[in-house]
């Protein structure tokens, strides 16, 4: 009988796993090319573009409900060249995501130019370059 409990209890378990997985759903206002970042709880819809008529990256960020946190042009965190529109591939699964930075594809880090000093010092101690963010 403990067999039957414990295979039923597995069964509801993987049931579950699956049945319950939380479906992400666009809201109205992000537009079809941004993509849905996974944070440890919750995520963001990012995307970037390269900026008209000049040589920056423009880029949104987005929160669940489509408000925007962050629209403006971003920079480079390891200082280097701009990325080019084919670099500017966002991963769903970035490692370190957040709501105020945008991790690319070829793992560079791009920061709002607004905070651009302030996050970079929280990006060096994510990075272990810093002992404190702050």
């Amino acid at each position: 009988m403990t067999i039957s409990f414990r295979s039923f209890g597995i069964a509801t378990a993987l049931l579950c796993s699956f049945a319950c997985e939380h479906k992400v759903v666009r809201p109205q206002a992000v537009p079809t090319e941004a993509t849905f970042v996974r944070g440890a709880k919750i995520g963001w819809w990012q995307r970037c573009t390269t900026g008209a008529g000049s040589d920056g990256v423009h880029c949104q960020i987005w929160n669940g409900a489509g408000l925007v946190l962050v629209d403006e042009e971003f920079l480079p965190y390891d200082g280097g060249p701009t990325p080019t529109a084919e670099e500017l591939k966002i991963p769903s699964d970035a490692k370190f995501a957040g709501p105020d930075r945008i991790l690319l594809a070829n793992n560079r880090v791009l920061l709002p130019r607004s905070r651009f000093d302030e996050l970079k010092k929280f990006v060096d101690w994510l990075e272990g370059k810093a002992a404190a963010p702050r």
